[in-house]
């Protein structure tokens, strides 16, 4: 008996024996707490993980609604964006509301994502059985289209929208857009001095120079293409007559004087093999085909036309020296609403030069779709209604294009509109 008394008292006075029930109960203690901050850290990853998804799954549903998808486009775009980024449908559940149905931004332009996601425990599980839980929201907005004054349509071309030199151009309210996926799709170089509302590209934008945004911070890169505001427009019908020039005002026969004597009054038809004029000349309304050769007002030529619109045809180009009195205007109304100069997309050798004075006028559309178009002069006048939309563009001029040309029969080109994350 003493003996079996005296082993206890030694035994419960052995402080090893004591460390290692001690250590031993309170190991599952142990392993839960550090397995619970190690998944703390995991929670976190996921949390963030769930919100990236939430966020990139909303933007690809706004950038559906900016292309006027319908709305199981939408929620199919932001189901796929999200399941990408790390959500498990299996494990959980994404609601897609267009317009959103709270906060600030319930409108058309707005995608509301929520999604909710549950998660095993591991370590933790020591402590609570039931999965973690977790919410995530997220809205994406876009912006209407900006109203654009010059489109460069060439897809992949370097630098399909230049502006250089000492060229101080200004797009008053106004946007530039370039739809070339280049890095470079928008130069701006040399001591060029740039005004205007945006400048968007599908690509890059290169700028060296000086550049004014009055509403962007920054230039868009990477934006869908802007659509070809004319490509619906068809041809004219061409006239199987030539018409010819002849007077002080022009080269070759058929023009006719006014009462004045000293300005040759001409009409619409189709020029063949170029259009020169080197006097005064005043341009009945309708619409002028130019087939081949070159249309060309020079130094001292004084040219006035209202509701015109010029055909290029069979490889025609349009050259206008600086110094020459031009005051042209679109028609306001008709098939070619708006059109001053319309190249035919399959003429590929045709361009146009524009080169002219501040008093200078060209109110309408220059319209080249595949082909390149420079302007070198001040092109603008009071109104600065010109639009320029060409496959390629050239500015190293200091012209004036204003955002409201309504009063010249002139539609808004809209180019896309942001899209940004605001909830």
């Amino acid at each position: 008996m003493n003996r079996s008394w005296n082993f206890v008292r030694r035994f419960s006075r052995d402080r090893r024996g004591n460390v290692a029930v001690l250590f031993a109960v309170s190991l599952p203690v142990l392993v839960g707490f550090v397995g619970l901050g190690v998944e703390s850290g995991y929670w976190f990853f996921e949390n963030r993980r769930l919100q990236a998804a939430a966020d990139l799954a909303a933007y690809a549903g706004a950038v559906a609604a900016r292309a006027k998808e319908e709305a199981a486009t939408i929620v199919s775009s932001a189901q796929t964006e999200a399941e990408e980024h790390g959500f498990d449908p299996a494990a959980g559940t994404i609601q897609v509301n267009w317009p959103p149905t709270s906060g600030s931004n319930i409108n058309n332009r707005s995608v509301e994502v929520i999604l909710q996601q549950t998660y095993e425990r591991y370590f933790s599980a020591v402590f609570a059985d039931e999965p973690v839980f977790m919410a995530m929201r997220a809205v994406a907005t876009f912006e209407e289209p900006n109203s654009a004054c010059v489109i460069a349509l060439n897809e992949v071309q370097k630098a399909a929208l230049q502006i250089s030199g000492f060229a101080k151009p200004s797009f008053r309210a106004c946007s530039l857009m370039a739809n070339s996926i280049a890095d470079d799709a928008v130069s701006i170089q040399g001591s060029a001095e740039v005004t205007t509302s945006c400048v968007s590209s599908s690509g890059g934008v290169y700028n060296t120079a000086t550049l004014v945004m009055e509403k962007c911070p920054e230039p868009r890169l990477y934006m869908p293409r802007a659509d070809d505001p004319f490509a619906g427009v068809p041809p004219p019908a061409i006239p199987a007559k030539c018409e010819t020039i002849s007077g002080p005002g022009g080269k070759k026969g058929g023009g006719k004087k006014d009462d004045g004597g000293d300005t040759i009054v001409l009409g619409p038809g189709n020029y063949c093999g170029g259009f020169s004029v080197t006097g005064s000349a005043t341009l009945g309304s309708g619409v002028y085909v130019i087939s081949g050769g070159t249309m060309q007002f020079n130094a001292n030529a004084s040219i006035s036309g209202s509701g015109v619109t010029f055909y290029l045809t069979d490889g025609a180009r349009v050259i206008m020296n600086g110094s020459a009195d031009i005051e042209l205007s679109a028609p306001t109304s008709g098939p070619y609403k708006g059109m001053l100069f319309y190249a035919d997309p399959d003429s590929s050798t045709s361009y146009g030069i524009f080169n002219g004075t501040a008093d200078s006028s060209l109110k309408g559309a220059l319209y080249f779709p595949t082909q390149n178009v420079a302007i070198r002069g001040d092109f603008g006048g009071s109104g600065g209604c010109t639009r320029l939309v060409a496959g390629t563009i050239e500015i190293n001029g200091n012209p004036t294009f204003d955002a409201d040309c309504t009063a010249a029969g002139i539609d808004d080109f809209g180019v896309p509109g942001g899209v940004f994350l605001v909830e």
